[in-house]
């Protein structure tokens, strides 16, 4: 039946048209059945394939179920990847401190951000105007707490879309960075997106590398 495929490890979604690949008719049918009652599809546009080797193996996929795939068109979502060495707590915290690395002087994206902290993880909003440091002798004249509460001020302008980049414990532990407030006419950053996404991976692959060293 469509509702038992929809919950198929077989099947796998991706924002965009990522995705490429034949599909049996059953499984084409449950994904357009579920697009059809699903709040993360409105105003989505997504691909649907068959699971990649390179995706969860179906015992594991079948446990998280297809409502993991759906949640990947929130925001939408532009980066996941699971965490080996280090714990979800462990990353959330190391997030927070490279967040606020793009707050120093010649660190920036070339879209300016705020930082705001969340629960898992902390939140990028980028501003379209404006841009003001503190000179480098200040910076390291404060301390590390007022740093801290001074990150998410440090840019001015008008909030312009934001990234949400968070250390999720389940349905496992992993790192994912999904797009936030896109109001109608948001752009997307491409370039501050890539070039952050690239850091993040070297920052994470450094992180449980050293994690790994110390065991």
């Amino acid at each position: 039946s469509a509702s038992a495929s929809a919950s198929s490890p077989s099947v796998e979604l991706a924002p965009g048209d990522a995705l490429s690949g034949e599909m049996s008719t059953a499984d084409a049918a449950a994904v357009l059945v579920e697009a059809l009652r699903r709040p993360e599809s409105v105003n989505a546009t997504f691909s649907a394939a068959p699971r990649s080797s390179s995706s969860p193996p179906p015992a594991a996929a079948a446990a998280i179920g297809l409502d993991d795939e759906w949640l990947k068109l929130v925001g939408p979502e532009i980066y996941r990847r699971p965490l080996e060495a280090v714990t979800p707590h462990e990353a959330a915290s190391w997030l927070r401190e490279f967040a606020r690395q793009l707050l120093r002087p010649g660190q920036g994206l070339p879209t300016p951000v705020t930082v705001a902290d969340l629960p898992d993880g902390v939140l990028l909003r980028f501003v379209t105007t404006g841009y003001g440091y503190d000179s480098y002798e200040k910076e390291e004249a404060r301390g590390a707490e007022d740093k801290w509460a001074e990150g998410g001020e440090r840019a001015r302008g008008n909030p312009d879309g934001a990234l949400r980049l968070l250390a999720e414990s389940e349905p496992s532990a992993r790192l994912r960075v999904a797009r936030a407030e896109m109001a109608p006419g948001t752009l997307v950053k491409e370039t501050s997106e890539e070039l952050l996404l690239r850091r993040l991976a070297k920052g994470i692959d450094e992180l449980e590398a050293a994690a790994r060293r110390s065991r």
